[in-house]
């Protein structure tokens, strides 16, 4: 090869070096994730967790239970668990609410132009602190009985967030510094889980909740938690979603029992365009609002 296009190769990678720290071509992520194994129900299983990579443990973050759909369910706990960073694209959705301006793309195109613009004027008076989001597997507990909800709902509280706060170095352990959120059936599970520990989940969210014909049991059990401690709690939901009219009949029932509540119904459908664009966005932004004050 002639010595001026050695050169200009040459100086080439230096460039791209010089952009990219690692030296190969890409940037530097913003998030970071851990898989790690906790105790089950029935032995050892997996879990994951994703959060900033410029957090520090000087500096701890609440911790968020995210619950997947019934789909991942079947898939069995070996590969279910990770359903929102491997299926949902989480960690794309948290670079883009950690670098704004959000475009519709970060939505998969799911937005309105008027909440994309308000979204984005709300990051700018205050930018995404973080929160670290743990997934795990999530049985299909739509027709099991109440006890088995029961028993699943107090693993979560009082086994898997322990374990969560050994192995996160930067997961708060803060009192009610934790949330829960979820998907169609883990829609169902975060109100399930959420709701029956308000001593320990500061925000309940729940996205399409597969719930239909619970509207009135659930609420009752929100209505028990009011007693204990207050909870921010997120209904999120489709235009185009079958469970749509449940998640209202849900709303309903909690303003006739005053609940405080928030119910978005973006565009999109009941699939995995609207987990990988408002369902993730979403889940982050409502759990960083609500949990940041009390992690510190």
């Amino acid at each position: 090869m002639p010595r001026p296009l050695l050169a200009l190769v040459a100086l080439l990678l230096l460039v791209v070096s010089a952009w990219s720290p690692s030296g190969h071509g890409h940037a530097a992520s913003l998030v970071t994730s851990k898989r790690f194994s906790v105790p089950g129900l029935a032995g050892r299983e997996q879990a994951v967790a994703l959060w900033p990579a410029a957090a520090s443990p000087d500096r701890k973050l609440p911790v968020v239970i995210a619950f997947h759909g019934r789909a991942e369910s079947a898939l069995g706990p070996v590969r279910g668990y990770a359903a929102w960073i491997d299926r949902y694209a989480l960690g794309a959705a948290y670079e883009a609410l950690l670098a704004p301006p959000l475009s519709a793309a970060a939505f998969g195109g799911l937005v309105r132009a008027s909440d994309l613009a308000a979204l984005n004027d709300a990051l700018a008076a205050r930018p995404l602190r973080g929160v670290v989001v743990v997934g795990v597997y999530t049985p299909d507990l739509l027709v099991q009985p109440h006890e088995r909800r029961e028993r699943f709902a107090t693993w979560v509280a009082r086994t898997l967030l322990p374990s969560v706060h050994k192995a996160v170095p930067v997961a708060s352990d803060a009192p009610r510094a934790a949330g829960v959120d979820g998907v169609s059936l883990g829609g169902m599970v975060a109100l399930e889980v959420g709701l029956r520990f308000p001593d320990v989940f500061g925000s309940v969210g729940t996205m399409q909740p597969a719930i239909r014909g619970r509207e009135g049991e659930l609420a009752a059990l929100a209505e028990r938690a009011r007693g204990a401690h207050r909870q921010s709690i997120r209904l999120l939901s489709s235009e185009a979603d079958p469970l749509l009219a449940t998640t209202r009949a849900f709303s309903e029932q909690l303003r006739r029992r005053h609940i405080g509540h928030e119910l978005l119904v973006t565009p999109g459908g009941h699939d995995y365009a609207f987990n990988r664009g408002p369902g993730a966005i979403e889940l982050l932004r409502f759990h960083d609002r609500a949990l940041s004050p009390v992690s510190r």
